[in-house]
């Protein structure tokens, strides 16, 4: 798309004193890396932000969403501003550290197939020791030492039979390589990247809390915390016959043929009765059979100054955002290995809401964590919530090509505000704009 020639995002550290603050913002890894918890990233509109995003879900959707027998390699998306660029492969590579085993992999992608594909376990960056787990190139593949030769034997065989010049190794071999886990390991870590776009929605964050899956009182916190006028969230459950017109009554009836006969993919089992979730938008329901009878539960939410339940389609925008982002804080926060990645953080919420929700993360101790997200919101530009190799920029260049760089590039004094040296462009990341008083208005008159 915006990527022209070879262009990087990396959560490293900076180096030098001038990055020692926030030391708690680090993760130290068993190969000598220093990894940042949180990246900002700013940019003008159109500056190739979003298309980072996409990028790292396309390698993703490579790698684990796939089937055999799917077109496995969607529509390219190239570079379009210089046609010589139509000829030449697109290479995606990335490094990770999980389950404390650092990663390197790269795969090469030309007119729908793949040409080239390698994957490196790094010991130790200190002393540049790089073991090769397999390398491939056309249809040839080559593996490393640290498969045995019976699970090497097995694997070769299996992908010269099934093996699609459009799908990856990884793909294909996920759990079946015999005697050796390293390549479900790194299949495993690319599903614990988790993009979540503006206009996403975590349908099961609701459907868990009406299930009594989950409790639902870290989100009744934050919606409280942000002076919502939420007080808490509460399950109303009614007659299925009550909830449901007249005009619904075929919905109503596939409901309960879902029920009936255990199918639905999104099914909740406990020990009395079996649920089917269903939502529309910013509304969250589960129809289940309790003794014979069918009734929908309901997620309400219950405000400080109405005995009354609100439905979430009468909430704003902003605190149906909030509860959409609940989830996604509550594993950043709760848990281990949790890699969330968003576009517009702040879509819908006030900067000071977006500001409290990132200090929540980002002063909690926690293991192998990240937040990764782009924003055009300048309040948040804060040596006291960021460090400067935290904060990144996505900038347009003349031939229209995106490229990175992070703030630290220029090493600004702590003292100074960054946020206005930003707004007055010192840093790149914003849009120049033409002169908008010549604009004139067109009449059909």
């Amino acid at each position: 798309m915006s990527f022209k020639e070879e262009t990087e995002f990396n959560m490293l550290t900076g180096k030098g004193n001038g990055y020692m603050k926030h030391e708690n913002h680090v993760h130290k890894s068993t190969s000598g890396v220093n990894i940042l918890k949180t990246a900002a990233l700013y940019g003008a509109n159109a500056s190739g932000k979003s298309n980072l995003i996409k990028a790292i879900e396309y390698l993703k959707d490579l790698v684990i969403y796939t089937e055999p027998n799917e077109n496995l390699i969607p529509i390219s998306k190239r570079f379009r501003l210089d046609k010589e660029y139509k000829e030449l492969p697109t290479t995606f590579r990335i490094e990770c550290v999980y389950k404390d085993i650092h990663f390197d992999y790269a795969v090469e992608i030309h007119k729908g197939k793949i040409t080239e594909e390698w994957l490196y376990k790094i010991n130790s960056i200190k002393k540049n020791q790089e073991e090769l787990l397999f390398n491939r190139k056309g249809e040839n593949i080559n593996f490393g030492t640290s498969f045995s030769e019976k699970s090497i034997s097995y694997i070769k065989e299996f992908l010269n039979n099934e093996l699609k010049s459009n799908q990856t190794v990884l793909n294909a071999s996920h759990n079946r390589v015999k005697n050796n886990n390293l390549l479900n390991i790194i299949n495993e870590a690319f599903s614990e990247i988790n993009i979540i776009r503006p206009d996403s929605i975590d349908l099961g964050y609701a459907a868990s809390i009406l299930t009594g899956k989950i409790s639902h009182n870290f989100a009744s916190e934050i919606l409280n915390n942000a002076e919502t006028g939420v007080e808490k969230l509460e399950i109303k459950e009614i007659s299925a016959d009550t909830f449901f017109s007249y005009e619904e009554e075929d919905f109503k009836n596939d409901l309960i043929e879902r029920l009936e006969e255990g199918i639905a993919s999104e099914d909740y089992f406990n020990e009395e009765d079996v649920i089917v979730t269903f939502s529309r938008r910013n509304e969250y329901h589960a129809f289940k059979k309790h003794k014979g009878n069918y009734f929908v539960s309901l997620l309400k939410t219950k405000h400080y100054l109405s005995d009354e339940l609100f439905d979430f389609n009468e909430e704003s925008d902003g605190t149906n955002r909030l509860f959409e982002l609940s989830p996604i804080f509550d594993q950043l926060i709760n848990n281990d290995n949790a890699v969330f990645i968003i576009d517009e953080l702040e879509r819908s919420m006030h900067p000071i809401l977006v500001k409290e929700l990132i200090k929540l993360f980002s002063t909690k101790i926690t293991k192998n964590n990240q937040l990764i997200f782009t924003t055009h919101e300048s309040q948040l530009l804060d040596f006291e919530l960021f460090r400067q190799d935290e904060i990144w920029f996505a900038e347009k260049k003349k031939n229209g090509s995106t490229e990175f760089y992070p703030l630290s590039k220029f090493k600004p004094r702590e003292d100074k505000d960054i946020r206005k040296g930003y707004l007055q462009g010192r840093y790149g990341g914003i849009p120049f704009l033409g002169d908008f008083s010549k604009l004139e208005t067109i009449s059909n008159e």
